[in-house]
């Protein structure tokens, strides 16, 4: 005997649509509070966040460029595959798939242009050098914008052909992603939930019900007259703290936002900066990491100039998480500065910071760093630290 399935009451909060088109900003508000049903996250910029990303799956073809979500973890149970679980049920033609081939992955996106949801992508690119993951990492290193394609020659004539790789993509996995991919990707910084964190539990057939009258309020949405037209010529407001390939991806995002209007446009500002701009990108080389560390030791000082003994000691007893004490503590509590002197110097010579002399009082003086020489790398290459 058949039995009807009813939605558990916790979910009869999210509005029912009976045939009628909702609005944007109320189908978005309805997917974060779908995707907080089953999740623990780790802030409130995440849902708003992948809510949006969701929605651009939807109008992909108003934009030039799509972001990848990276979906990340440092252990096992933190709720990566669910959280794909729930991106599934809400995104546009949703294709999940782990360790696919390169030939799999180049027919079926020029083929069906799906939104692509790969698991465990730490397991591609962990276990060392091969062809194949070359292969994979030149597709979504090109994969994130529209007029990018790739040659291959296919057999069994070894015709030249061109595949076209852009499509929305969601990446899941514990750790670190290749530089260059991780470039073009929102952080979706997951930790495992602790004991007074609770969440519904996952059931399938329930959260599909749940989850249909969203996406079809977001397909009628994006094939409403105009809609597409009006997100491909916007040109939303982009947050400073934002680099340039950060704006590149962000912006699908913040059109989608301004679009939706009330809260949403400082709303997607917020979650975008604070996910993409207020942590120590643990992607950034060894020099810009060593620049932000110095930035944030003369904001905390005030001073205009230090010595390089005291800008070493700074760097040792900082909490971060740089080399520092690892390289030069030992060296600083034997007195001898000469040796991380030297590597502090060699590591700032290529962003032109040079030391110097440095006036400490009436005729002392010390080899030292001024703040306005690193003001210019701190400009290029460091984000302003947010409020």
């Amino acid at each position: 005997m058949s039995t009807a399935i009813t939605a558990p009451s916790s979910f009869r909060t999210l509005r029912t649509y009976e045939g009628a088109e909702a609005t944007l900003a109320h189908t978005l508000d309805e997917a974060c509070a779908f995707l907080r049903r089953f999740m623990a996250f780790s802030s409130e910029a995440q849902p708003v966040a992948i809510a949006l990303w969701i929605a651009h799956t939807y109008s992909i073809e108003a934009f030039e460029y799509t972001p990848y979500l990276h979906i990340q973890s440092p252990e096992k149970r933190c709720g990566k595959s669910r959280l794909l679980d729930c991106i599934g049920l809400l995104a546009r033609k949703p294709w999940r798939v782990v360790s696919p081939s390169e030939a799999v992955l180049f027919r079926k996106i020029e083929a069906d242009n799906p939104t692509l949801l790969l698991d465990e992508v730490d397991a591609i690119f962990s276990n060392g050098k091969d062809d194949g993951k070359e292969s994979l990492r030149a597709l979504l290193n090109a994969g994130f914008e529209r007029r990018a394609k790739i040659p291959r020659c296919v057999p069994p004539n070894h015709e030249l052909r061109e595949f076209a790789v852009f499509c929305p993509k969601a990446l899941a996995g514990i750790g670190r992603l290749p530089d260059t991919v991780s470039d073009r990707c929102i952080p979706i910084r997951l930790v495992r939930r602790a004991q007074n964190e609770p969440v519904e539990r996952f059931r399938r057939r329930e959260a599909e019900t749940i989850a249909l009258p969203m996406r079809e309020a977001l397909t009628l949405w994006a094939e409403s007259e105009g809609t597409l037209s009006r997100l491909g010529s916007a040109r939303p407001v982009l947050p400073e703290q934002l680099g340039d390939r950060q704006t590149d991806i962000c912006e699908p995002l913040l059109a989608l936002a301004d679009s939706a209007g009330g809260e949403w446009p400082e709303k997607a500002r917020f979650a975008l900066t604070s996910l993409c701009a207020g942590e120590i990108d643990e992607d950034d080389s060894l020099g810009i990491k060593l620049l932000r560390a110095i930035r944030t030791i003369f904001a905390t000082s005030g001073a205009d100039k230090m010595p390089t003994k005291e800008i070493l000691e700074a760097l040792v007893a900082a909490e971060d998480d740089g080399p520092w004490p690892a390289w030069w503590e030992h060296d600083l509590k034997s007195e001898n500065t000469r040796g991380p002197a030297a590597k502090l110097g060699r590591l700032l010579k290529p962003y032109n910071i040079k030391v110097g002399s440095i006036r400490l009082s009436g005729t002392t003086t010390a080899k030292g760093y001024y703040a306005k020489g690193f003001e210019e790398a701190w400009q290029r290459y460091c984000p302003p630290i947010l409020a």
